[in-house]
């Protein structure tokens, strides 16, 4: 299976954080306990795992994208990938939110980000990884986000900082 980030790498699948309830790296802590991920001790925002027969990720978070892709998915009420990544990006909510437009481009690695795709969704942990950096956390998930995984989901246009 590919790995989100394009050649970037350091992404966790949330599946083997899950299991093995500890994986430890050279640069960070990931924990689970009590349906919640912690990173370096500190617990991740926007994200609640339910282990039932199928292990649920309960994320929410912020998409960046430009203003016209942001309204295309509100209006199907999905998020697809781009051609060249097979991965939806959401980063914790608030995290980001006084960032300039090129500074969450060059984290997300994204073309855009005049727009926030604020959104709920819930996902099999299969389909998530995450990534730990500058303390700012990401969640990458496998494939199309669709109506039926999204629970929530607003546009809102990013005013220039």
């Amino acid at each position: 299976m590919q790995s989100p980030g394009l050649g970037y790498g350091s992404y966790f699948r949330l599946l083997d954080i899950v299991e093995k309830g500890t994986l430890a790296t050279a640069k960070a802590l990931f924990e689970f306990r009590d349906r919640v991920v912690y990173f370096d001790g500190k617990p991740l925002q926007g994200l609640r795992v339910v282990v039932d027969n199928v292990p649920l990720a309960l994320i929410t978070g912020v998409h960046y994208s430009s203003w016209e892709m942001a309204t295309q998915m509100r209006s199907r009420n999905a998020i697809e990938p781009s051609l060249d990544d097979p991965f939806v990006y959401i980063s914790e909510p608030g995290k980001m939110a006084g960032w300039p437009e090129e500074a969450i481009r060059k984290e997300l690695g994204a073309r855009h980000a005049d727009a926030e795709v604020r959104l709920t969704l819930v996902v099999p942990v299969t389909r998530v990884w995450i990534k730990a950096s500058r303390n700012v956390v990401h969640y990458a998930i496998s494939g199309i986000v669709g109506k039926a995984e999204i629970k929530n989901l607003e546009v809102v246009k990013r005013k220039a900082v």
